[in-house]
């Protein structure tokens, strides 16, 4: 209720009350409408997201696989191309190896041939020297014995003690000309087979283990790889003292090496 004065109206008690209540009605009103187009602006947004998020999640497998088949697509190529090298390199290697094996043929025929002669000729060398050929030639092979670890170098050792054979039984039947002449390769065998680096071995498995004595039971030291190398230091049955490239020593398995 309000009273009329001389300077015009006054608010009542009651009057004010009433007044700032629906000033805080309308505010909240206009909050609570706010709040609403905020929020259901954040509601879309949010909405937005989570779309977006589904649509990567579900174009992220799609490249995957789509990276996955070009790379198997460049490792088919890379299987070709290599298989069609080791192809092309197994013809040659075989190629080389018939044509060793030709090689080899011959100089065996040679020197059949030449100890033959010489069995036929007198003066070649009297059976004291050919004894002492061999003696040297024994004391070469017993070097080779113990130098020859790799396959290449056991190779040429083969062929030393089979020209020492061949040599003793020239010897032996009288023929030290052509004895002489067998215990005579022997030293050059030795030389070729020292270029060779005859010491080093490399494994040929892919775990070979290192102990500490001869046996399979024998604690480990270390383990190798396929293709580390070693040197060898000492034969025992069909063991092997390496030395590897820590400084280390031990016993590898002779079929774990070439």
């Amino acid at each position: 209720e309000m009273t009329g004065t001389g300077n015009g109206f006054v608010l009542t008690r009651w009057d004010q009350l009433l007044l700032k209540c629906g000033l805080v009605v309308i505010c909240v009103a206009f909050f609570f409408t706010t709040g609403c187009s905020t929020t259901d602006g954040l509601f879309k947004k949010r909405s937005v997201d989570e779309s977006s998020k589904e649509q990567a999640v579900k174009q992220e497998p799609a490249e995957q696989i789509t990276q996955l088949q070009s790379r198997e697509k460049e490792l088919e190529r890379q299987v070709r191309s290599l298989s069609g090298k080791l192809k092309a390199e197994k013809v040659a290697r075989d190629s080389l190896t018939r044509r060793l094996e030709i090689a080899q043929a011959a100089r065996e025929d040679a020197i059949r041939e030449v100890v033959r002669i010489r069995a036929r000729i007198q003066g070649m060398a009297s059976q004291a020297e050919a004894s002492a050929m061999f003696a040297e030639a024994r004391v070469i092979l017993d070097r080779m014995e113990a130098e020859a670890f790799n396959e290449e170098a056991l190779s040429e050792l083969d062929l030393a003690r089979s020209y020492m054979v061949r040599g003793k039984g020239a010897l032996d039947t009288g023929n030290p000309g052509g004895a002489a002449y067998l215990f005579d390769l022997i030293p050059g065998v030795y030389e070729g087979m020292k270029k060779t680096d005859p010491r080093m071995i490399k494994v040929n498995v892919r775990i070979a283990t290192l102990r500490e004595s001869p046996t399979p039971s024998s604690p480990k030291i270390d383990s190798l790889y396929w293709g580390e190398s070693a040197a060898g230091l000492e034969k025992n049955k069909e063991w092997i003292k390496v030395k590897i490239s820590s400084g280390q020593t031990g016993w590898l398995m002779k079929s774990q090496v070439q």
